[in-house]
């Protein structure tokens, strides 16, 4: 069985655990991984991270936490690596109106990404918190291959980012959730994705580590009725449709 982590902050665990941290999940069968940058600060770490390890693919962006933090030519410096890179993809970035009541800023800065995204047909990562009738509203401006990263909306949301093909990705925090299999089943499995959102959300024994996803893919094989080796193989098949491959 084969699982990939679609949402990972590689940079923001200790330099000397990195390695620890993927080899400890290839062992669990965790091969794959998308590393998420935050603001361009850590597009260099990024780089470093994908270029020693193949398995990895970087992901660039700027969240919306950090917008005001951003240099003036960050679109500049975002064109310039998905140029030099066929294989990164845009995010994270998206609006949280629970963190940053500007939504006007939040949006165009956003709106700059879904751009590039759409301009060098690369998928898209999205942070939306509290924000579901701002995102819907830019649904057309999203590629195809976007993904509503630590979903835990209700299903009705859930429902209407899938019917527009969009996928969602699911974390340990989806089971602290009290109406977890209502949502869970509502969902359109085959627009999925796996992540542990590391090392910022708490997983297993406070831990966030990918090594720790068969262990949700049990719970959520379980919940659609599907033993852990089919649910690896549907969300594989995500994973690869969800990157174009």
């Amino acid at each position: 069985m084969e699982f990939c982590d679609s949402h990972i902050h590689l940079q923001d665990y200790k330099t000397e655990d990195i390695n620890n941290v993927i080899k400890n999940a290839a062992l669990c069968g965790v091969t794959k991984f998308i590393n998420i940058s935050a603001h361009p600060s850590d597009w260099g770490k990024v780089d470093e991270i994908a270029e020693k390890y193949p398995q990895i693919i970087p992901a660039y962006g700027v969240h919306p936490w950090y917008i005001n933090e951003a240099p003036k030519n960050w679109a500049e410096q975002l064109e310039q690596r998905l140029r030099q890179n066929p294989v990164a993809i845009v995010g994270e970035c998206g609006i949280d109106r629970l963190k940053n009541s500007d939504v006007k800023v939040q949006r165009t800065v956003f709106l700059q990404q879904a751009e590039l995204a759409q301009s060098y047909g690369r998928s898209l990562i999205i942070h939306a918190v509290k924000a579901d009738e701002e995102m819907q509203k830019l649904f057309g401006e999203m590629p195809d291959r976007t993904v509503f990263h630590s979903f835990t909306g209700s299903a009705e949301w859930g429902k209407n980012i899938q019917r527009h093909g969009f996928y969602i990705g699911i974390n340990f925090s989806i089971l602290r959730k009290k109406n977890m299999i209502e949502i869970l089943q509502n969902l359109d499995i085959n627009h999925i994705l796996l992540e542990t959102d590391g090392p910022y959300q708490n997983n297993v024994n406070g831990e966030s580590l990918p090594e720790n996803l068969p262990r949700l893919a049990e719970q959520i094989a379980q919940i659609f009725g599907l033993t852990v080796l089919q649910l690896s193989r549907i969300l594989t098949q995500n994973w690869h449709n969800f990157l174009g491959e």
